[in-house]
């Protein structure tokens, strides 16, 4: 077994996380602190992909309801791409990484505070999966650290 399926068995998601990690070409030589890093990596771009997503579909809401609720989607987005993963980067590279698995756990959280605005599937339910569960395999891989 290489050190990305051990990891990924570990992670709670292995096959997410084994399919996600061998698609970057950087973790065939990292070791266990540098796959934990390319996963918040791939988070960050998922999540940003997702924020832009949701930002591009809300210039056409005019439902006031919708409206509140893409604009929640947005916040949660927002908090995540612009302070909380950004942050669990940098814990990362200092070895704080309960603050580190904290921040990407938290990113979990505001997917779900976004989903919970919609009682329907929308156009990025499938996008916010992905990003939820991308958040969730990368703390379970920094708890390893």
């Amino acid at each position: 077994m290489d050190l990305i399926e051990q990891t990924c068995r570990q992670s709670g998601f292995f096959t997410l996380c084994d399919s996600t990690l061998r698609s970057d070409p950087r973790s065939s030589k990292a070791n266990l602190e540098g796959l934990a890093k390319i996963s918040v990596e791939i988070v960050i771009d998922k999540a940003n992909a997702t924020l832009n997503f949701i930002v591009d579909l809300f210039k056409d809401v005019s439902d006031p309801v919708l409206y509140r609720s893409y604009g929640t989607c947005i916040d949660s987005y927002g908090a995540s791409v612009e302070r909380l993963l950004p942050e669990a980067i940098a814990a990362l590279g200092s070895k704080d990484y309960a603050t580190s698995r904290h921040d990407v756990a938290t990113v979990a959280t505001n997917v779900n505070a976004c989903d919970e605005q919609f009682s329907e599937k929308t156009p990025f339910s499938d996008r916010n999966r992905l990003v939820h569960d991308l958040s969730l395999m990368s703390a379970g891989i920094i708890e390893l650290l």
